[in-house]
């Protein structure tokens, strides 16, 4: 048969997605009904032979694929590493990669040229064409040659016994392994010379030999070996498979069959009586069935089951010659061949295989009686378009009905069809047919569904919607409904009719009749809506952009909280458990109860929702149709859920879905740092100056790779892991020098993650620039660069110091100038003049004694300008106490003007600088003299008290007070004494309060902070 082509698909598809866009409806007559014509079952059913079951998946690896040809030997380490052995070397595989190796470890291997490979334990075994073998084991190896025993010639397989001795099979004999080295078996442990080609160990302990002298076993305890080949009627034998029951397969050179026990050391033959092609090969299945290479390809045959045929195994097997044969931990069969390796593995969905011709858009309904209905829908000459009903026995059988294109199963379990302008119904061991009204007789039916009281809905391409009841056809009363062609109809629990319409379009007719239309409005954003199923109260909507629950007001949208892409979904089911399967073109979906419950309480417009997914991976095939027939998805009485795709009709039992409960071993497998790859023996330690790298991590996972995750992390540069997806590789840039460790875990397909991650240590060294010499040399010479620039700085501030107190001085100097050329001159003058006229009056003149007074004060004066121009010239601010400057002062202004002044001094004198105590006395000796000339008072009072923070000066008087115009306004024009006195307190940042005494007076309070 041609297979069906997606053109073909496109081509069958154009004329109905035509006339399904055609909104009118065409107007027919519809006669008077005619009796259905009625077959009995056994009239019209032919049985035919029963639907071939499978989960057999088969990926072929060839040589563009990076796979070695003719492997000769397998074996699958601790870690679940697959190794393959053959004369080009020996290679690694991880499900998705195959390398060639050269070190195992970082170890090398003895030879390129291996021909036999074995692992027990965390140890793997590598044997060598031209001799010897090696063992690498905890990241060493040991290396065996003709000095520790082995001989010359090819190492054809290794194996252990029970017992933990190591034995090699060589091409001149069978040597065991003694400490170090490997002893001979010769004829003292009754072995003759021979080419010894393969081992088998049995689960008592039992050791066969094979050999082209015969075959040997050593039973356990025994020390010698015993030929058995030739005896007991066993002809010469090639090599030999366990079986699951501990017996072995043993096979001759034409592949007859015998079954030894080597506990008994009995021999009985297999026959396959009903296996007649040529045997090119045989191995043994764990499941106890044989898998059988022919020039056709690859059947597997139970032999326990004479009357069950063969099952051929689909071809694009790597080549025709099996070359060796393995069974994985996780269940997988290998075979490697001349042109490449081939896996065999079980997917999680079962399969049905047809058989004669091919199969498109196929159709399911579940019966009542546990029995299904599933057919073909092709439209295409050749293709098998017959309906079959299966019967809860497993049995098949040809039904009348072809080319189906809508079903539902009515309430009273009835079974309704419409079929090649005919509707079907089959119940009670009985079919009936109706044709069609004559106007849509000659369309398809889209889609079917009957209400609580009988009456059949169909929904007509190009006709719109009709009804069936009693034989008789009509029309709903709605307009909207006759006109227009629905996608999808379901009638649920509630009485009620749902209609699905392309973009977004719903609409639910009632029980009492109210219709309502539904859409986007509502929240719908499905798209086409294509399936509508509800249990209980939850009604379910599928279209081809997705998946959206009714909540009795607006819809939800769901996704897969995974980000997969959930589209096309055509086929639903909510099973009583409360799980939720989808259809949709990507494959199954299953989102258990709780996460169900979950989605159904969150009330936001789309919620995300855990989903298992189920596609070509596990068995999966074909696409879900997305236009007829539909829905797509059923659930047995058995609970199986059933899905119907363009081209595979198939079931998963969601109380026995298969998972893997392995943890994979992740692993560093390679390091590449500027271009230049690294061993990984140990930590590595890369150059100096390395800014990239380039990690390779890998982990076995064989069954499902392409679903196997990683995360990494790099610490000493991050704390947190990088979610990797399903790359196997790390890039860092920009690396600076340091030690760092790298992590990496992996999950399997299962989302089973590894507890502890691989690590690989990598040091960077520094370049010179980066070690803590140079920073520290630098730092040094920061630190100079910054001292120096510091004595500079100082130098230059030093400098312009010094420049501005040059101009002080100069200042001064003339101040002082000014002061002794002129106004002390004039002083002087006065002074001499004042004396003159004092010897003009008489002696005993009271004048006498005023005048006396007045030249003292002088003198006074002229001897203070002449000390304070001596400080203006020399620079020196040198000040006496400020007591004791206070008292002098206090006793020439009483002296001067007749007042009484008290100096009175409280707390512990702190130090002034001379520029403060001089302007504190300068505002002192101001407000003395304006309290004793203005203020008419008998006493003045000068207080002086010392506090931590600072000093404190008050001058006191009882007389008339100071004016309120001048505390107002200031001083009149030309008196600068009170601004003079403002001015000093400002610039030693003191504070100055002149005030009215309650009692009479004023009072003069100047506060100085110990800052200043």
């Amino acid at each position: 048969m041609v297979p069906l082509s997606l053109r073909a698909l496109r081509l069958a598809a154009c004329p109905v997605l035509l006339l399904l866009a055609l909104a009118p409806a065409i107007g027919y007559t519809t006669p008077a009904p005619p009796p259905p014509q009625i077959f009995d079952r056994a009239q019209v059913e032919v049985p035919v032979a029963p639907y071939r079951q499978s989960t057999l998946q088969h990926v072929a690896w060839r040589k563009r694929d990076g796979a070695p040809s003719a492997a000769i030997a397998m074996a699958q380490d601790s870690r679940g590493m697959l190794w393959l052995a053959n004369y080009e070397g020996l290679h690694r595989f991880d499900g998705v990669r195959f390398d060639r190796v050269d070190a195992v470890d970082g170890n090398k291997l003895l030879a390129t040229d291996v021909s036999a490979v074995a692992a027990y334990g965390d140890a793997l075994w590598v044997g060598y064409r031209f001799g010897g073998a090696s063992v690498f084991e905890h990241g060493a190896v040991t290396h065996y040659r003709e000095a520790q025993g082995l001989p010359a010639r090819t190492t054809q397989e290794l194996a252990r016994t029970p017992d933990g001795v190591m034995w090699a099979a060589t091409y001149v004999g069978v040597f065991r392994r003694d400490g170090q080295r490997w002893a001979a078996m010769g004829a003292a442990e009754g072995i003759a010379p021979g080419n010894f080609s393969h081992f088998t160990v049995a689960p008592n302990g039992a050791l066969l030999a094979y050999a082209d002298t015969g075959l040997y076993i050593r039973q356990p305890g025994s020390q010698r070996f015993r030929r058995i080949s030739g005896t007991s009627g066993l002809p010469p034998i090639d090599s030999g498979d366990l079986r699951p029951d501990g017996t072995i397969l043993l096979k001759t050179e034409h592949r007859a069959l015998f079954i030894f026990d080597p506990a008994t050391e009995a021999v009985r033959p297999l026959a396959l009586p009903h296996f007649t092609q040529q045997r090119l090969d045989v191995f043994q299945k764990m499941d106890g069935g044989l898998w059988i290479m022919t020039p056709q390809g690859l059947y597997q045959v139970d032999p326990s089951d004479p009357a069950r045929s063969a099952d051929a195994i689909e071809g694009g097997f790597s080549g025709r010659n099996v070359h060796a044969q393995f069974t994985d931990r996780e269940g997988n069969t290998w075979l490697t061949t001349e042109g490449g390796v081939d896996r065999l593995s079980h997917g999680r969905i079962n399969r049905l295989e047809w058989g004669g011709a091919q199969t498109a858009f196929m159709s399911v309904l579940a019966g009542a009686q546990g029995e299904l209905w599933m057919g073909g829908t092709p439209g295409i000459i050749g293709f098998d378009d017959t309906l079959y009903r299966v019967d809860q026995h497993g049995r098949r059988f040809a039904t009348p009905i072809h080319s189906p294109t809508a079903s539902t199963r009515a309430p009273d379990g009835s079974a309704w069809f419409a079929a090649e302008g005919a509707l079907w119904q089959v119940r009670d061991a009985r079919y009936r047919r109706w044709p069609l009204p004559s106007g849509p007789a000659r369309m398809a039916v889209q889609a079917m569904a009957m209400d609580g009281d009988g009456t059949l809905w169909l929904s007509i391409i190009g006709h719109g919607i009709h009804t069936f009841k009693a034989g008789v056809w009509g029309r709903p009363a709605a307009p909207e409904l006759a006109a227009r062609t629905a996608i999808s109809l379901h009638a649920d629990a509630q009485g009620r009719l749902w209609f699905g319409y392309p973009e977004n379009a719903m609409a639910v007719l009632a029980a009492d009749g109210a219709l309502r239309q539904l859409g986007a409005g509502e929240g719908l954003a499905a798209g086409n809506i294509l399936a509508i199923n509800s249990r209980g109260d939850h009604l379910w909507v599928g279209g081809d952009h997705g998946f959206a629950h009714w909540n009795g007001k607006r819809f939800a949208m769901l996704r897969d909280a995974g980000s997969a892409e959930l589209f096309g979904v055509s086929g639903i089911v909510e099973n009583a458990a409360g799980d939720l399967w989808l259809h949709g073109v990507g494959g199954l979906a299953h989102i258990r109860a709780p996460d169900v419950a979950t989605a159904l309480a969150n009330g936001a417009a789309t919620v995300a929702v855990p989903m298992e997914r189920f596609d070509y991976l596990d068995g999966y095939g074909g696409i879900a149709t997305q236009l007829r027939p539909i829905p797509t998805l059923a659930e047995s009485s058995d609970g199986h859920i059933w899905y119907a795709s363009s081209s595979y009709v198939g079931w998963i039992d969601p109380r026995h879905i298969t998972h893997n409960p392995l943890m994979p071993t992740p692993q560093v497998i390679g390091l590449r740092a500027e271009g230049r790859s690294y061993p990984l023996n140990g930590a590595a330690r890369l150059p100096a100056g390395t800014e990239n790298i380039e990690l390779d991590f890998t982990a076995a996972v064989l069954t499902i790779p392409e679903r196997a995750r990683f995360r990494y992390r790099l610490v000493g540069l991050e704390d947190g892991w990088r979610d990797a997806g399903t790359r196997r590789q790390a890039f860092y840039t920009n690396m600076g020098p340091g030690d760092y460790r790298f992590e990496v875990l992996a999950s399997n397909e299962d989302g089973v993650w590894s507890t502890r991650p691989a690590t690989l240590d990598v040091a960077i060294a520094p370049t010179f620039v980066q070690t803590l010499w140079f920073k520290l040399l630098c730092a040094l010479v920061l630190a100079l660069a910054g001292y120096g620039l510091f004595r500079w700085r100082v130098q230059l501030a030093t400098a312009r110091v010094a420049e501005r107190m040059q101009e002080r001085l100069d200042e001064r100097t003339r101040i002082a100038r000014t002061l002794h050329d002129s106004f002390l001159q004039s002083v002087q003058a006065l002074i001499m003049r004042f004396d003159r006229i004092k010897h003009g009056i008489a002696t005993d003149d009271p004048l006498q004694r005023e005048i006396d007074n007045a030249l003292d004060t002088a003198d006074a004066v002229l001897l203070e300008g002449r000390e304070q121009v001596w400080a203006l010239r020399s620079g020196d601010d040198a000040q006496p106490g400020l007591q004791r400057a206070l008292e002098e002062a206090a006793a020439a202004c009483g002296q001067q003007y007749g007042v009484t002044v008290h100096v009175e001094q409280q707390g512990k004198p702190v130090p002034l600088s001379d520029s403060v105590q001089h302007e504190v006395h300068a505002i002192a000796l101001e407000a003395l003299h304006n309290a004793c000339r203005h203020s008419g008072a008998v006493m003045v009072h000068v207080a002086l008290r010392y506090a931590p923070d600072g000093v404190q000066l008050r001058v006191l008087d009882a007389g008339c007070g100071i004016d309120d115009q001048v505390l107002t306004h200031g001083a009149p024009h030309g008196h600068w004494g009170l601004a003079g006195m403002r001015e000093r307190a400002h610039l030693v940042k003191a504070s100055l309060r002149i005030s009215r005494r309650a009692g009479g007076g004023t009072e003069v309070r100047l506060e100085v902070p110990l800052t200043s």
